[in-house]
């Protein structure tokens, strides 16, 4: 840069001395946004954009962030957007308002038509901006328009006062009434060259051709972009408008729809779109889908002035690290990480226009607009053998490849070839395998899940039942139902003192009928195994557990409530069901009776269990089983599978050790085996015993009292 150049370079700005001017032209708003400190001038060369720091060359042009929208102080998270034929004004018709020329191509500037999205911020006065979105109106670039359309609130319908209502005028209004705008206003433009019974004629075609739609009774503005006659109605109506709309809401999990990604050197990639739910902050991680790879947020512009964060309904530009202008196309999604994927089939609400002539087949080849993505598939009517223009129905949607949408999100579907739009609707819910035709309870199960739209518990209580009997952490249970964490706490309390979900440990969740499975599961378990072991006195708990198919947490729960309502008794660490409690007969009872007396009379020198059957001439089960009763009885004491004491001798055996610790503080097993008179056939496992239930401990060849036993055996 020569010093001449350097010096007509800093005249120029000195001239523009008001911030927001373009140092190309000091006499138009600059274009120009703010992106993360750089000053970047969509105009040719390399000129800089007036501003404070005033330091940074230009960039190429058209790689401004969203339009280039200039800043203001405060905002609305609603978007407008315009809609209407080719060649009907529509550029010119924001220009007037924003003072910003969308049109930002080479191509479009060569042959005077709209072809992408462009962007605007439109200043509504006391510190408001709303941001402007304008499509294109060919029908060569329809999916364009589709895309821009997919982000706004508002729509403004332009239709040219010389031409009248156009085909493309017709499928606009359609396609923003798919998309789910629902409030609008008409401007009539060109008016300064057309008279006045042309205006009067034109408008009442347009009325004729809103006649039941959401523009049915909007404001009609009559307009001149070429004059801006008509400019202070216009912007009183679109205040009006902006007025009656509900803002976006920004407490769900963030989601945006990717309307363009570009390039600046030094800065990176950077992203732009309208987000269409949540917030987002600097030095979040977002996903990019549908690759599902991590980036982090360096930073945020809304309309053109560098923010901390950029909430739903606001045109957001989004700096991302280590991302690609190539991963980051038109279609893409970055969202809060875990809680969107991309599916293959969505279920849908679906309404096949009034203005298509023929019925539609039960699988129709389609292309789905959904966010800003554009995707092949079939459109499946399940239950239905065609679909009459002006009919709704539910039905799937199967894609050539995933797309990522969520329940709410609305969507378009155009055939094919020949090229033309058949209906769309909303989606209800995602699915993972395809839809079988003849299907009563999908109709069904789909008609449940869309009452539940804008509910976040009952979201959440179908999600957790789609999720199956396996108990959900909180975290994955709110990413299932696409419910922001707070509200997805506040559900789940809500839900829980309903009855509606269990709460278990570990902040998981489970269904009533998971938990209701489970204690079935569990009574069918415990019948099985006192049907097996008639005669004993319960089970312990891991013999119950092992091989139990099901959740250990739905398991401890069923324990836990059945005791708490006097179905399943604990003896110690038995269990079993209060109606199949062991009752002896007078045979077994003598039987029973007979076992105590003998292993209370030997003392020490017990019989071994596969002694008894010739002793009491019955086979060596029932005796297993009487010994076993006696045992969880407390009658008798198993020390092994070949040791057997009566429990009165157990405590005996106790006795004497404290005394003998108490006054000498330790004994081996030679010196217990005297203590007690027997021989180490029993000492050993009754040592052994001891030292398993906490009485003693080995110290050595020596057991020694443990600190703070206690007593451990109770004599029946």
């Amino acid at each position: 840069m020569t010093p001449g150049t350097s010096r007509r370079r800093a005249e120029v700005m000195a001239r523009s001395a008001k911030l927001g001017h373009c140092a190309c032209d000091p006499g138009k708003p600059c274009p120009c946004p703010l992106l993360l400190s750089r000053n970047v001038c969509t105009c040719a060369g390399e000129r800089l954009c007036e501003d404070e720091s005033a330091a940074n060359r230009c960039a190429r042009p058209g790689l401004e962030a969203c339009g280039g929208m200039p800043a203001v102080e405060g905002g609305v998270r609603i978007t407008l957007g315009t809609a209407g034929h080719i060649d009907h004004g529509k550029t010119s018709v924001v220009q007037s308002l924003t003072g910003t020329w969308c049109a930002r191509l080479p191509e479009e500037k060569a042959r005077g038509m709209t072809i992408d999205l462009g962007f605007a911020a439109w200043n509504a006065g006391n510190g408001l901006r709303i941001g402007i979105v304008d499509v294109p109106g060919h029908e060569r670039f329809i999916h364009n328009m589709v895309a821009g359309a997919s982000g706004i609130d508002v729509v403004m319908l332009v239709v040219a006062a010389d031409d009248g209502v156009m085909p493309q005028t017709l499928e606009h209004v359609q396609i923003v009434r798919m998309l789910g705008v629902r409030k609008g206003l008409i401007v009539l433009n060109k008016c300064d060259i057309a008279d006045e019974a042309r205006q009067a004629q034109v408008e009442a075609e347009i009325r004729e051709c809103v006649q039941g739609t959401f523009l049915e009774n909007a404001d009609c503005v009559r307009f001149s972009a070429r004059t801006n006659a008509g400019l202070e109605a216009l912007e009183s109506a679109l205040r009006k408008v902006v007025a009656e709309t509900t803002e976006r809401d920004d407490r769900g999990p963030f989601l945006l729809h990717v309307e363009r990604a570009f390039q600046l050197k030094g800065l990176g990639t950077i992203i732009s779109g309208i987000p269409r739910s949540g917030t987002l902050k600097v030095g979040d991680e977002v996903e990019m889908l549908p690759e599902g790879t991590k980036h982090r947020v360096r930073g945020v512009q809304i309309y053109g002035k560098a923010a901390e964060q950029g909430r739903a309904g606001e045109c957001a530009a989004i700096r991302l690290s280590d991302l690609s202008r190539e991963a980051a196309a038109r279609g893409k999604v970055i969202a809060l990480p875990g809680y969107f994927s991309a599916h293959r089939f969505l279920n849908v609400r679906f309404l096949h226009l009034p203005t298509n002539i023929k019925p539609l087949e039960p699988r129709t080849a389609v292309m789905l607009h959904v966010g800003t993505s554009e995707t092949p598939g079939h459109l499946i009517l399940p239950s239905l053998e065609k679909l009459d223009p002006g009919s709704e129905t539910y039905a799937q949607i199967q894609l050539d490849r995933p797309v990522v949408a969520a329940p709410g999100d609305f969507y378009l579907v155009r055939r094919r070839s020949p090229a033309m739009t058949l209906g769309g609707g909303t989606v209800i819910d995602c699915a993972d395998a395809k839809l079988r035709r003849g299907r009563g309870d999908w109709v069904e199960a789909r008609a449940a899940t869309e009452a539940a739209a804008g509910d976040d518990a009952e979201k959440m209580r179908l999600a957790l039942e789609k999720a199956g009997d396996e108990p959900c952490h909180l975290d994955n249970w709110a990413k299932l139902a696409s419910v922001a964490p707070d509200a997805a706490r506040a559900a789940a309390a809500a839900l829980t003192a309903a009855g509606k979900v269990v709460e278990l440990p570990g902040s998981r969740y489970a269904t009533p009928a998971a938990l209701a499975a489970c204690r079935a599961a569990f009574i069918s378990r415990m019948e099985s195994l006192h049907a097996a072991n008639p005669l004993h006195r319960g089970f312990e708990k891991k013999t119950i557990c092992q091989g139990f198919p099901g959740s250990r947490l739905l398991l401890d729960r069923v324990f836990e409530t059945m005791i708490a309502d006097g179905d399943l008794v604990r003896e110690a660490a038995r269990f079993f069901l209060k109606v199949r409690e062991p009752v002896l007969d007078k045979r077994q009872t003598a039987l029973a009776n007979n076992i105590a007396g003998l292993y209370e009379s030997a003392r020490y020198e017990t019989p071994r269990p596969d002694s008894l059957p010739e002793r009491l001439h019955i086979g060596q089960a029932e005796v297993d089983a009487l010994i076993e009763n006696l045992c969880h009885r407390g009658i008798l004491v198993r020390l092994s599978e070949i040791v057997v004491l009566h429990a009165k001798w157990v405590a005996e055996s106790e006795r004497r050790l404290r005394e003998h610790l108490a006054a000498h503080g330790r004994i081996d097993a030679g010196g217990f085996k005297d203590l007690i008179k027997t021989s180490r056939k029993f000492a050993i496992p009754l040592l052994e015993h001891w030292d398993a239930v906490g009485l003693t401990r080995r110290a050595g060849d020596f057991r020694v009292l443990r600190q703070n036993a206690s007593s451990t055996q109770e004599q029946p």
